[in-house]
């Protein structure tokens, strides 16, 4: 629960809330943990789809800079090289 955002935990919350007012019956705390644990799974899947997302968008956002980046013709020696503060040689 210590690495849970403020509104992961109050999803949390909510989720227990909304099963306590369904049930007939004051919860358990083998039934109140295992909601809790479900909710947790579902905050963990969320993050990995999300990071999976970032990590796709991240892909297309390198290739697109790679495909716009704009590469000379060819190589010339002498557009590289200065000689200007070369002496003759």
């Amino acid at each position: 629960m210590k690495d849970l955002t403020d509104k992961e935990k109050a999803d949390i919350a909510q989720l227990l809330q909304k099963a306590q007012a369904n049930a007939d019956h004051p919860l358990t705390n083998g039934e109140r943990n295992k909601i809790r644990e479900e909710g947790r799974l579902k905050v963990v899947a969320d993050r990995a789809e999300a990071a999976k997302e970032a990590s796709r968008l991240a892909r297309e956002k390198a290739k697109e800079r790679a495909r716009n980046q704009v590469l000379p013709e060819t190589f010339s020696w002498i557009d590289s090289v200065s000689d200007k503060f070369r002496g003759r040689r």
